[in-house]
């Protein structure tokens, strides 16, 4: 391990299990002092595999530091205390990840108010409001990072004539992620202007998606990813997130990318596994 982030602190939300824990797992392992989030806190609380204390007890055992948020971002009252709390834990923040998502897959049509309501508050607001509140920490610490979670699904259908049989248009036909893709690229749309506006502080900000699907539990849940999908290894992801939160601010900043484009782009052709400590065996892009 390189220990790139000795001294630092982040805050990765939805770190309770898939990409959230893996990026959560590779930062503490470089050093960094990590508070975890999510609504679930302890095993057997969700019905999907994954919890905050299990990701902590990853992290300690390498030696690592974090502290467990229970936050439900959805919620502007339980979003509030995730700065202050991981600044009186740990003396700041340095990073912020905000990968937490929430979507409904439905036609637009069929989705009541109040799902559209709390797609845009968890992937959007969330975020916005995270970023916000960690700034005056990051500007006293004399800079910062922000990484925003983004998806493929901002990639438009295409027009027609269409045809129901190719994979994205039947995607977009049974599935119905419009809305999870218009948070994203609103999202995206987001970053961009904050680049130049945090420029001034030092603050780096970008969005990162994977190339290829992540099968991560949420993903297995609502059915986008299946057997037949090309999968991409959450380290990638970890890996990409690592690189956006440790390069020079005033070099990095501002951008939309993929995974392992960022990876080639920067000279990186492997990923190393969660803990730093080997290559990850047989994935070499």
């Amino acid at each position: 391990m390189t220990q790139r982030l000795k001294g630092k602190v982040a805050i990765v939300t939805g770190a309770s299990r898939g990409i959230g824990a893996a990026i959560a797992k590779r930062l503490a392992c470089e050093g960094a002092k990590v508070a975890l989030v999510a609504r679930t806190v302890d095993p057997g609380t969700s019905r999907l595999a994954g919890s905050l204390a299990e990701v902590a007890d990853w992290i300690k055992a390498r030696g690592g530091e974090c502290i467990c948020i229970g936050a439900n971002l959805a919620k502007e009252d339980q979003r509030s205390h995730i700065v202050p709390e991981t600044i009186a834990k740990f003396g700041g923040v340095d990073i912020v990840i905000n990968n937490a998502a929430w979507c409904r897959y439905q036609t637009t049509h069929e989705q009541a108010l109040k799902d559209v309501r709390q797609t845009f508050e968890i992937n959007v607001v969330a975020p916005l409001q995270l970023t916000a509140q960690a700034l005056p920490s990051m500007q006293e610490r004399g800079g910062g990072w922000v990484v925003n979670l983004s998806s493929a699904t901002v990639n438009h259908p295409k027009p027609a004539p269409y045809d129901f049989n190719e994979r994205y248009t039947r995607f977009n036909l049974e599935d119905g992620p419009s809305m999870y893709a218009a948070t994203k690229a609103a999202l995206e749309r987001m970053t961009a202007g904050q680049a130049v506006e945090l420029a001034k502080f030092n603050v780096a900000i970008n969005t990162l998606a994977p190339v290829e699907a992540v099968m991560s539990e949420g993903a297995v849940e609502i059915g986008t990813v299946d057997a037949q999908a090309h999968l991409e290894p959450e380290e990638a992801m970890a890996e990409a997130a690592l690189e956006l939160s440790s390069r020079a601010p005033k070099e990095l900043s501002g951008r939309i990318l993929l995974s392992l484009n960022l990876l080639r782009e920067l000279g990186i052709h492997t990923v190393k596994t969660l803990d730093g400590t080997q290559t990850l065996a047989n994935y070499i892009f």
